[in-house]
């Protein structure tokens, strides 16, 4: 068992500020002078620094480590900060990468992606663009940035987004104009592997109990995420998930390694109900059933996709058990 100590320290070594605003869906924007979330503040008086792992009121004059930025956030004392670290930090937590996934390393045919340019992170702007755009709300931007799900790139001068994961063994890029990659909104991108689900590295270290939601496309695991950052933001969240995508309804392998972590879970398909959804969800029911997975499935109206059903959905009914 993690003692509080250790407990701390953990969550010194792996939180920063900025992702515990997030987690605690504190007003405002994190960065190096902004307003403080905890009172009214006219005029930005609050400082983050140490790349992200203190900060000041320089109107209160009160500031700390992360542990005491919690503490002030959720109003309390150490045995309440002690419990929220506990369910965010010995359970999976979206926000975080999991401290073990740097042992699973993805195989050679991972660096065979050619990529037409580098993978950025972007900056503050472009993520608030993205979000209003795509019609996701801020917090989960920042959480699949942090995740490394979403990616930016620009090809020949024009901004694009990626969908991908830390293994970068699959990945996909878009842009939102029908007409930049001729017929397709998709960039082809040699050297993919789609045996692989984005977001199954996520899944590395991870408790048997975490269950997994795959989508179908890599639009829909946006979608996915923003309904998970709501679920447990409003609703508390008490199941975990991991969200994880099918690059299409034409895929129908899984790569040894990405079987390897998905293999006894609980998983959750989420097709778009069309045809070629139909036949997506009953090749993959059998194929995770012979993984020794457990199958269920959303059922979504005829003729949308969880894209589609974003602003209607109710987080509970995609996550509950």
């Amino acid at each position: 068992m993690t003692t509080p100590t250790d407990l701390f320290a953990e969550a010194r070594a792996r939180l920063t500020i900025q992702k515990c605003w997030v987690l605690l869906d504190l007003p405002g924007v994190p960065k190096l002078s902004c307003r403080s979330p905890f009172r009214e503040d006219q005029t930005p008086s609050l400082s983050i620094y140490d790349k992200g792992k203190a900060w000041i009121d320089h109107g209160t004059r009160e500031g700390g480590d992360v542990i005491e930025f919690i503490r002030h956030a959720i109003g309390s004392d150490h045995r309440a900060v002690r419990n929220w670290l506990r369910e965010r930090l010995d359970e999976f937590d979206i926000c975080q990468t999991p401290r073990t996934c740097a042992t699973v390393k993805a195989p050679q045919q991972a660096n065979l992606i050619q990529w037409p340019s580098d993978l950025i992170e972007g900056t503050q702007s472009t993520w608030e663009g993205f979000a209003k755009h795509r019609g996701l709300t801020f917090p989960v931007v920042h959480v699949l940035v942090a995740a490394g799900i979403l990616r930016f790139c620009r090809i020949d001068g024009i901004k694009c987004f990626v969908i991908t994961d830390n293994s970068r063994r699959c990945a996909e890029i878009r842009h939102t104009e029908k007409s930049l990659f001729g017929k397709s909104k998709v960039y082809p991108l040699p050297g993919v592997d789609k045996s692989w689900l984005p977001g199954a590295d996520l899944l590395a270290g991870v408790p048997a109990h975490v269950s997994i939601l795959i989508t179908e496309g890599a639009t829909d695991l946006l979608a996915a995420f923003d309904l998970l950052t709501r679920y447990k933001r409003e609703f508390g969240g008490i199941h975990s998930w991991v969200p994880v995508a099918l690059l299409g309804a034409s895929c129908k392998a899984l790569s040894p390694n990405c079987a390897a972590l998905m293999r006894g879970r609980h998983v959750r398909l989420v097709p778009d109900a069309d045809a070629a959804g139909d036949r997506m969800l009953a090749h993959w029911t059998d194929l995770l059933r012979r993984n020794g997975c457990t199958v269920d499935c959303v059922t979504l109206p005829r003729g949308t996709d969880l894209s589609d059903n974003l602003a209607k959905m109710d987080p509970i009914s995609l996550f509950s058990k």
